[in-house]
């Protein structure tokens, strides 16, 4: 049909103009774009082992691709669509802070409030950090303490414990130096919640954020999830092979750090809610300007030692953390993104606010580091014959971490003292082993070998040399020494381990 303009009103050609306009402008983005999303996610489980995904893109105003991938588990798993569940980890985190933003608009709560005013019963080492520490610095990770987190974790410590053994805690850095992620705050921040509402800090967001955005399939820890709603399981890939892992949180355990449970579906109205500036899909402003504004300003900078690796690729000038957002440049513009992990368990959630355009990937296999190529595929905006090959730079450079890792560990195998045996037997290291920051934990020799327990986890022990021990735990690759202290009367007094000194305690088991 061909359309004569002089036939055509101002406004009907300005009508017709505008379409052409925009029917130009997608045919650039076409021609730019990378090859389908979907080919290129199954390409990355191929690479990266991973049995199930799930992944959505959006505007403000539209879904541009949602889709699941794989199944569910490796057994008996059923198919992921945009309605599985996947965990959201550490993404929880920018869910807490807008919730603490919500108190901010409300004048229940104030960034700069001292954290001590909230919450009596803090210590912390430092006399003077009691204060000093406000509630800005808890979301912003910049309290200068070390991460003490993973072993709290390990042991499954109550909240209230991992307060009281703060005050224990020797800091890593002064107040606002440095830029410590730290998981304990944001569980501290979960329980202000808590003081200020009344309600558990899953409870208030449900009722103040959740629902109003319209996010029914969202809950706060893996036992709130009725019958019938289909979730992924966690896996592990150990040399070259899929397993089924253990579940890192107890399935009725909130934890505002980590434990909300989500589908695809919901955290694309997430996404879409903050690319709107904190508005939903109806109008409602659920936060204020101001607070929008202050949860994607940089409260602190990062080292790039400290920042993610991908950095290598990505080259930003500089990187940086809002309330509950990691920040760099990419390509001129300005990423928001956080990344989520617990045992067999991944997520990441990326945020182009200037270009509305945001990226959710969810996966179910631990260390599946492809939620990166993913995110840096959607937010490249070069031309396809100058686009990087997202999947395979990411799957290199973190093949290059395990080689530069394991080339570390050659150097301290050289240092090894060769020959030596334990000074004492076996039996002679078992025990019980206390220090006020780690807790409790207990040292087992059985069928000519030691084991670590913890709480929750049990750490193989192998003799490096002397009296020093190397503890392994293989579903994350961790190494850590134990180094015995031994009294001149050749008993066991103590043992050094994650920096800190435990001291025996009680008869030995």
């Amino acid at each position: 049909m061909e359309i004569d303009p002089r036939a055509l009103s101002p406004k009907e050609a300005y009508r017709l103009l505008t379409a052409l306009l925009i029917l130009q402008i997608g045919a650039i983005h076409a021609s730019a774009a990378s090859p389908p999303l979907a080919a290129f996610v199954e390409r990355g489980m191929e690479l990266w082992n991973v049995p199930g995904m799930a992944v959505t893109v959006v505007s403000s105003d539209s879904v541009i691709f949602q889709q699941g991938f794989g199944k569910t588990g490796i057994r008996d798993g059923v198919a992921v669509d945009e309605h599985t569940l996947f965990s959201n980890a550490s993404t929880t985190k920018a869910m807490v802070a807008a919730g603490m933003l919500m108190l901010v608009d409300e004048s229940r709560l104030d960034l700069d409030d001292l954290v001590i005013d909230h919450l009596p019963e803090l210590h912390f080492q430092d006399p003077l950090l009691n204060r000093q520490v406000t509630v800005r610095d808890l979301l912003a990770h910049r309290t200068g303490l070390p991460r003490t987190d993973f072993w709290t974790f390990m042991q499954g410590m109550p909240l209230e414990d991992q307060i009281r053994r703060l005050a224990s805690v020797k800091p890593a850095a002064p107040l606002r130096a440095r830029h410590i992620y730290q998981n304990t705050m944001y569980e501290i921040a979960g329980l202000i919640i808590e003081r200020l509402t009344g309600q558990r800090w899953d409870r208030f967001l449900s009722e103040r954020l959740w629902r109003p955005v319209g996010m029914s399939e969202t809950f706060g820890a893996r036992g709130q999830i009725p019958p019938g709603l289909a979730h992924v399981v966690p896996h592990n890939f150990t040399d070259g092979e899929l397993s089924l892992a253990e579940w890192d949180l107890p399935a009725d355990e909130p934890d505002a750090a980590g434990s909300v449970w989500s589908s695809i579906h919901d955290m694309g109205l997430w996404a879409q809610f903050l690319l709107r500036g904190g508005i939903t899909a109806d109008g409602e402003r659920l936060l204020s300007e101001s607070s929008y504004a202050e949860m994607f300003r940089p409260q602190s900078l990062i080292a790039e030692d400290d920042f993610y690796p991908t950095v290598r690729l990505t080259e930003p000038h500089w990187r940086s953390y809002g309330l509950g957002w990691f920040q760099q440049d990419f390509q001129g513009r300005k990423i928001e993104f956080h990344t989520g992990s617990l045992q067999g368990l991944i997520a990441i959630i990326g945020l182009d606010l200037a270009g509305d355009r945001a990226v959710v990937v969810f996966g179910n296999r631990d260390h599946a580091e492809m939620r990166h190529a993913v995110l840096w595929e959607v937010m490249d905006q070069r031309p396809a014959d100058a686009r990087t090959d997202w999947n395979q730079a990411v799957y290199d450079l973190y093949q290059d971490q395990v080689y530069e890792t394991e080339a570390q560990w050659e150097e301290r195998r050289a240092g090894r003292l060769a020959d030596t045996r334990p000074g004492l037997p076996l039996e002679a290291y078992a025990g019980r082993y206390d220090s006020p920051i780690l807790g409790e934990v207990t040292v087992v020799a059985a069928d000519g070998r030691l084991t670590l327990k913890t709480a929750r986890v049990g750490f193989s022990m192998s003799h490096w040399h002397l009296d020093t021990f190397l503890l392994e735990y293989q579903p994350w690759a961790l190494r850590e020494f134990a180094e015995f202290h031994v009294a001149p009367d050749a008993t066991v007094t103590g043992m050094k381990l994650f920096g800190d000194t435990l001291v025996r305690i009680g008869e030995k088991d």
